[in-house]
């Protein structure tokens, strides 16, 4: 009946944070929405001709992709992630809000994030027991899982998260930010939401996948910086998670890992 209750109280915890951040996260978009009318600037003139010259809809702000590969800075040997099959997509929208007239713009917003981690060996997350008899987690082989002799094609965690990115963004064109070149710093802040492991292999000539869904002891907030170069809606991403993957000593063998993703952004209006 306690550990019941002690659930209860844990995920009522979380929706109340997930609620927090999201009245964080929109209350930009309501004072947006509550300035009226843009003013009758030289600037906003001469975007509103360039994007009916150009037959662009007048939408106040970007709806994003970006999708990129990951890999992990670890500190425990032997234990890594391999880049080609650890990737990132994000999907997020951002408000436009111009810096007075000059080239620089401030670009609020909201949206979610997929994260995965390839693990390189056939390992991985699951619970055991510390030298103390408590519940740890650890770096589990896959064979004491499903058996000797199978082959296993993918093994990865994969971690979903509410994401509330914001940026400053510089245009070499003033009034005309979707055909000019563009450098963008930023960061974001985001709020784990959903996480599992997933595990393809063969076993006798068939082939099956497993999930488990779990927070393995991840961060429940994340955040960190990122920066972009690019033209138009294209650009290129480097993000940097300065915030450990789990909580405080809590990773498995105390592992301390910084996401890093390289990747490209995509902006589809």
């Amino acid at each position: 009946m306690r550990s019941k209750f002690f659930f209860m109280i844990t995920k009522n915890n979380k929706i109340k944070l997930v609620v927090i951040v999201l009245v964080l996260a929109i209350s930009p978009f309501f004072a947006f929405g509550q300035e009226g009318t843009p003013k009758n600037t030289k600037a906003t003139r001469a975007k509103k001709v360039i994007q009916e010259k150009a037959g662009r809809p007048d939408v106040p702000g970007d709806l994003m992709i970006e999708f990129g590969f990951n890999w992990m800075q670890e500190n425990t040997p032997g234990y890594g992630f391999k880049t080609i099959g650890s990737n990132t997509f994000n999907m997020y929208y951002l408000l436009d809000m111009p810096i007075g007239d000059s080239k620089f713009s401030f670009h609020p917003g909201i949206g979610f994030g997929t994260d995965r981690f390839s693990f390189d060996k056939d390992i991985t997350l699951g619970y055991g027991l510390d030298s103390l008899g408590n519940s740890e987690v650890q770096y589990v082989p896959l064979d004491s899982i499903y058996g000797a002799g199978n082959s296993y094609k993918k093994s990865i965690v994969n971690a979903n998260y509410l994401d509330i990115p914001f940026e400053i963004r510089w245009h070499s064109r003033q009034y005309d930010p979707k055909r000019s070149f563009k450098v963008a710093v930023g960061g974001k802040v985001g709020v784990l939401i959903d996480s599992k492991t997933k595990i393809k292999y063969k076993d006798g000539g068939e082939t099956k996948k497993t999930k488990q869904k779990e927070n393995f002891n991840l961060s429940t907030i994340r955040y960190g910086a990122y920066a972009k170069v690019g033209f138009g809606g294209f650009s290129l991403l480097y993000y940097y998670s300065i915030s450990d993957a789990f909580k405080k000593d809590k990773g498995p063998m105390n592992t301390t890992t910084y996401p890093m993703t390289i990747g490209m952004s995509l902006a589809l209006f």
